[in-house]
């Protein structure tokens, strides 16, 4: 553990782990397609989808003519990262989102793959963030793993240079196209001001046969997830003056423990959690209370 641990670059963990599924409660949007014309489509929070015919081809590579789904989740907030397992760290840095989103095809059980490209017309949130910094990113394979062997996924540019940012009525829109399924997200460095340190958070260990912990930055709309280690949780390169709350969920024979500790701008490196038993749908809520009360 010692050896990794000295080639750390950023904080906590990258994008995603395989277990990350206890945390997924942000709500699906199923939008129905025919992929043998132009679909234009919109979702909840104001993402625009235009999809060309002949999009779309199964596992043999023949062009689907059948209705098809399509899968979408918008993340707008910090909240939606953390119940979505989504941290906005990547092995370059931790970094600010502006929003994320998910798109999957599928027809029936089959997963889809796209040929042509989609055209994205994205409302992001400038909460917290300078619009003009703003890069497109998405979920790839990670090229490290320094903490786990389970297959890992990390954020990396999608384009090359920050996307144009448009105004129009008040909002702000990215406008681009993507040439792939999955996760993408609007994002920038976090500023790095003062110094940085080690965050551990410790916590009573009940046997959990699933936990995850994520420092949320108030102020900021960055979410760094927390790796185990023992009966802790930690992160690395900590800005010392940073506000922030350290959310901790464990399962224990398929019942929920929530917990919580936040500092205000100076923390000792060793904090400590207690977790009390919730009720599994209470989970959101709660989740979303604790982030918005902690702003």
């Amino acid at each position: 553990m010692a050896a990794n641990i000295s080639h750390l670059k950023v904080m906590g963990q990258s994008a995603a782990l395989a277990d990350d599924t206890i945390l997924r409660w942000l709500p699906k949007q199923q939008l129905w397609v025919d992929p043998t014309r132009l679909n234009q489509l919109s979702g909840e929070n104001g993402l625009r989808v235009i999809i060309l015919p002949g999009s779309f081809v199964d596992n043999y590579g023949k062009i689907v003519t059948e209705k098809i789904s399509l899968e979408l989740v918008e993340i707008v907030h910090k909240a939606g990262m953390l119940l979505a397992a989504r941290p906005t760290t990547s092995r370059d840095g931790v970094f600010e989102s502006a929003g994320m989103f998910s798109l999957t095809a599928k027809k029936g059980a089959e997963l889809l793959q796209l040929i042509k490209p989609i055209h994205i017309e994205w409302p992001i949130n400038t909460l917290h963030t300078r619009p003009a910094a703003l890069q497109m990113v998405t979920l790839a394979a990670a090229s490290t793993r320094p903490f786990s062997t389970q297959a890992e996924q990390d954020w990396t540019p999608f384009f090359n240079k920050p996307s144009p940012v448009l105004k129009l009525q008040g909002q702000r829109w990215l406008k681009f196209d993507i040439d792939r399924l999955g996760w993408f997200s609007a994002q920038q460095p976090l500023a790095k001001e003062g110094l940085k340190s080690m965050l551990s958070v410790r916590y009573q260990d009940q046997g959990f046969e699933h936990k995850q912990a994520f420092l949320v930055f108030r102020n900021h709309q960055a979410v760094v997830k927390l790796f185990p280690y023992e009966n802790k949780f930690c992160a690395f390169n900590i800005p010392r003056r940073a506000a922030a709350c350290v959310v901790m969920l464990g399962v224990k024979n398929e019942r929920y423990y929530l917990g919580h500790t936040c500092f205000d701008g100076h923390y000792a490196s060793n904090l400590a959690l207690k977790l009390d038993e919730v009720e599994a749908e209470m989970v959101p809520q709660l989740i979303y209370a604790l982030v918005n009360l902690h702003k």
